[in-house]
């Protein structure tokens, strides 16, 4: 997806907001990133949209980077303790450098939490024994590989008393890790994904089931339903996509190497109504719930509310308008991002959109796409508090 097609697939889920990631390329400053990104969305995007910065080159030179953006509104980082061999990855002194720095400037730093060593050991085993088997990409990312790296980050956070956010947790150890942290009194947000919630490892063993690689992997049920709890006590503050849907074409590119395959999958058009379906309608949560972990959670913590997040006055009067009495079938054919497959083709939606409204405006109605004329609004960011 670019911004056109993501934002569309985007609306027809009923989200009226975006957050997207920066490319930091070789030698490029984060600024110019920025700046990369956002040329990419104007006049593209057609919901409202703000950026998470991605520090992945040199980020020990990237340091004096960070005041600048944070003023400018940008407030949000991104780094990773994985991915060496894409040369992503940050150290742990890296990564107490970047927390200390953003965290003093009122920013939010958040982390993709897997370990690097306990990763490359497992990869290296089991590519020898049979590198096309899917299965392999989860067991090769363990669930302790992630609650190694929240314990080790969360350790660091306490040190400086500094905030963090993990991204996209899919295991019950890294979710016991995250929950105990805070039970020291470290301030650490935990999201999960829609993925981690229904789907499991299963998919893995289906016929192509390298379409279903995404990193973190998919896990057992018993995880799945792990977080649903953590949902409903509270215990996970925010519900995203980590929306990065690939074709057909593309995760097949992966030569018949697991580790090769390209990592991802759709979730933009999705979220609402999988949570709705498997979550409020299966009274695993409440529909307050819900609100909370899609609209005033991350609202609050990325510094856009109440602007977005609550029917209030002076708030965007961004609203989704929902038929509970309606159903509908997930397919590739109804969703209406460039991916030419979904991982959740087959099931079943309890309930279907009517409206999607952006700032007063209707840019959904039922099947039709009326915001071909609307585009989004940077969202600049207020400091973390």
């Amino acid at each position: 997806d670019d911004f056109e097609s993501g934002s569309i697939a985007a609306a027809f889920g009923g989200v009226t907001t975006v957050f997207d990631f920066t490319v930091q390329g070789k030698d490029q400053t984060l600024k110019d990133s920025v700046e990369t990104r956002l040329q990419k969305a104007r006049g593209k995007c057609h919901v409202d949209y703000g950026l998470h910065v991605n520090i992945t080159d040199e980020p020990e030179i990237r340091l004096w980077e960070l005041p600048e953006l944070i003023d400018e509104g940008f407030t949000s980082f991104k780094v990773f303790s994985t991915y060496r061999e894409a040369g992503m990855m940050v150290t742990w002194e890296q990564f107490r450098q970047i927390l200390s720095r953003v965290d003093e400037r009122g920013g939010l730093l958040m982390l993709h939490a897997e370990d690097n060593d306990e990763i490359e050991a497992t990869t290296r085993e089991f590519l020898s024994a049979n590198p096309a088997a899917p299965i392999f990409h989860a067991l090769s990312r363990t669930p302790f590989a992630e609650a190694s790296a929240v314990f080790h980050a969360a350790e660091i956070a306490n040190q400086f008393d500094a905030s963090l956010y993990i991204v996209h947790l899919s295991s019950y150890d890294g979710l016991e890790a995250g929950v105990e942290a805070r039970d020291l009194g470290i301030n650490i947000y935990l999201e999960t994904c829609p993925q981690y919630l229904v789907l499991n490892e299963e998919c893995y063993q289906r016929e192509n089931g390298h379409y279903w690689i995404t990193t973190p992997p998919l896990r057992t049920q018993d995880d799945c339903e792990s977080l649903w709890d953590a949902l409903a006590s509270g215990e996970i503050d925010v519900v995203g996509t980590d929306h990065c849907p690939f074709t057909i074409e593309q995760k097949n590119s992966g030569e018949g190497f697991f580790n090769r395959t390209p990592n991802g999958l759709p979730g933009v058009e999705t979220l609402f109504p999988l949570l709705y379906t498997y979550g409020v309608a299966e009274d695993r949560i409440t529909l307050e719930q819900l609100v909370r972990v899609l609209a005033k959670n991350p609202a609050k913590i990325f510094g856009i509310y109440p602007r977005k997040g609550a029917i209030e006055i002076d708030s965007d009067a961004d609203l989704v308008i929902w038929d509970p009495n309606q159903s509908y079938t997930i397919t590739a054919d109804n969703m209406h991002g460039r991916a030419d497959w979904s991982p959740y083709e087959g099931m079943e939606i309890k309930g279907k959109l009517d409206r999607t409204i952006l700032r007063g405006q209707v840019i959904v109605e039922g099947k039709k796409f009326l915001g071909e004329k609307v585009f989004g609004e940077l969202l600049r960011a207020s400091r973390h508090k």
